[in-house]
């Protein structure tokens, strides 16, 4: 059981985590001239979040689960080998669905590439998936139920960006720092005309968050030409599940990020975290929560922690999992995590139960 102290800082929106050896919880109010300090001592009580148990699959990397009982996966498929690593055995990895009751693998698009950052639509009906060929991204999108497939034209892909707008059409970044959008016959066009490169976007309420050079957060409304500039030194946006709340990690200098719940302008109501790296941050399905790695090489904390995002309360989850690779997952119930790492030369997968 490890207790947590967060401050928040109301007005000003400061945040400090550590950690503490009293026994008791405590709550103080103190008055400032210019804002109001709520102290909140915290501790991981049992039952409020606790781990049921944990599912290590070797040999797969999770990507999003396709429904309560399957998940979205890329593994080897022995069938292509690649022909551009010389002499060593590596294979393709293509995309295939893992059934958590039978555990069972299907492939859905048997390719000599590698296939990865698969995106489900949201209703459901397509895949969004890159295929990497050498040193080139592509961008497909599938059919889900026919596996038909096709390619998105007159584009290469950055292999991190990219989400869906609605149920037929998605954006990513390209190579050279252009937000494009393609339907789902794969027709492609340019979605924001800027002149300076953009490292990252995602769909907020009413236009588009994006993150230009030098880590400016700007939002784009969809009726104005102009951008808003948000905050500065972002690194990554995450928008609640109903689009009224962001989680931003931001880098404050070489050794700390934060990570912190805001309102659409980016005024911050707390910070839950701030660490060396925050990565893979991911809300729940209903905005209640907010699963993150955290990594502290001051504190000597590591692992997945989830966060209430509406007190700040913070569980470390009781998992041996160090270092995830990738966003983490929730299942459609909120019951199930998944997080991917590389460990003892192989990627595992962790389905992570919870109460």
């Amino acid at each position: 059981m490890k207790r947590y102290r967060l401050m928040i800082y109301m007005a000003s929106g400061l945040f400090i985590l550590t950690s503490c050896d009293q026994g008791q919880s405590h709550r103080e109010t103190v008055e400032k001239p210019d804002k109001k300090i709520t102290v909140l001592d915290q501790v991981d009580q049992d039952g409020k979040i606790e781990v049921k148990n944990v599912e290590d699959i070797k040999g797969v990397r999770a990507f999003q689960f396709l429904n309560e009982h399957s998940i979205i996966v890329s593994k080897e498929n022995k069938q292509f080998r690649s022909q551009d690593f010389g002499s060593k055995e590596v294979y393709a990895q293509n995309l295939a669905t893992y059934n958590l009751k039978n555990k069972s693998t299907f492939v859905l698009h048997p390719s000599n590439e590698i296939q990865h950052a698969a995106k489900l639509s949201p209703n459901g009906k397509y895949l969004f998936y890159k295929g990497a060929k050498g040193e080139d991204t592509f961008g497909y999108i599938m059919n889900v139920q026919t596996k038909e497939t096709v390619k998105i034209k007159d584009a290469l892909l950055y292999p991190s960006s990219g989400e869906w707008l609605n149920n037929s059409e998605v954006m990513f970044i390209t190579m050279e720092g252009k937000l494009y959008k393609a339907n789902i016959k794969g027709e492609a066009e340019q979605l924001l005309h800027r002149d300076e490169r953009i490292l990252d976007a995602v769909k907020g309420i009413d236009g588009i968050y994006y993150i230009g050079v030098n880590n400016q957060l700007f939002f784009l409304h969809n009726e104005k030409t102009d951008p808003e500039k948000i905050r500065d030194d972002v690194v990554s946006i995450i928008p609640s599940p109903n689009g009224k709340q962001l989680a931003l990690v931001q880098q404050k200098d070489a050794q700390t990020r934060t990570l912190s719940i805001t309102d659409l302008k980016g005024s911050e109501a707390f910070q839950l975290a701030l660490s060396t790296q925050i990565f893979g941050v991911s809300w729940s399905p209903d905005g209640s929560k907010l699963a993150y790695n955290f990594i502290s090489e001051k504190e000597g904390d590591i692992g997945i922690f989830i966060a209430d995002g509406l007190t700040g309360d913070v569980t470390h989850l009781n998992v041996n999992l160090d270092y995830a690779a990738d966003q983490l997952a929730w299942s459609p119930s909120g019951n199930k995590l998944v997080a991917s790492s590389f460990t003892q030369n192989q990627v595992h997968t962790y389905i992570v139960f919870l109460k």
